[in-house]
């Protein structure tokens, strides 16, 4: 058979020194790359350090130290309207009175006898008896025309415009087309 060893029977177990490639890598230039590579970010490190406290120093000697006054904090409230801290409580407390005000008899106008009524109970005495009828509107006044009992020449309320003399002015003619008809 012939012979596979592409090292020439040099290597491990053959009694010959090992031996490398001298052209594969330069260990000295990677050790410099290294070394380079340390002492710029320590550079930089440095430089950045020196860039903050200078700005650092610079922002506190223009800093304006609050007044004494300042400093107190117990009897000091926010300006209204101020937020509010638990606002599901809040809610909760406000729909209660709500509901409260709504479902209980109270005097609405001692004087006059008015009396707030429950909502349920102001619905069934709207079912049973309806409601009131409302009191009669004067007629309406054509305009140009004087309202009952004035006279003709007399003079309209203070920081009331007198109504025009004369006869009404005709509407506008509706265009042709228009919405002014019927179906």
């Amino acid at each position: 058979m012939a012979h596979t060893d592409p090292h020439g029977g040099h290597g491990p177990g053959h009694g010959g020194p090992l031996r490398h490639e001298t052209t594969d890598a330069n260990l000295q230039g990677v050790e410099k790359l290294i070394a380079f590579v340390v002492v710029f970010l320590a550079i930089v490190t440095g430089a950045m350090w020196l860039v903050f406290e200078y700005f650092y120093d610079r922002e506190v000697a223009q800093d304006v130290k609050p007044p004494v006054v300042a400093n107190r904090q117990g009897d000091r409230l926010p300006p209204l309207p101020r937020l509010q801290t638990t606002p599901y409580v809040d809610l909760a407390k406000f729909r209660q009175g709500e509901a409260a005000s709504v479902s209980r008899y109270a005097w609405a106008d001692k004087a006059n006898g008015l009396v707030q009524v429950p909502v349920s109970r102001a619905m069934e005495l709207v079912a049973e008896k309806g409601l009131p009828p409302r009191p009669a509107l004067a007629p309406a006044v054509p305009a140009g025309q004087a309202p009952a009992g004035a006279e003709a020449g007399a003079a309209a309320p203070e920081g009331v415009a007198a109504p025009p003399s004369g006869p009404a002015p005709a509407p506008p003619p509706t265009p042709a087309g228009g919405h002014g008809g019927g179906r």
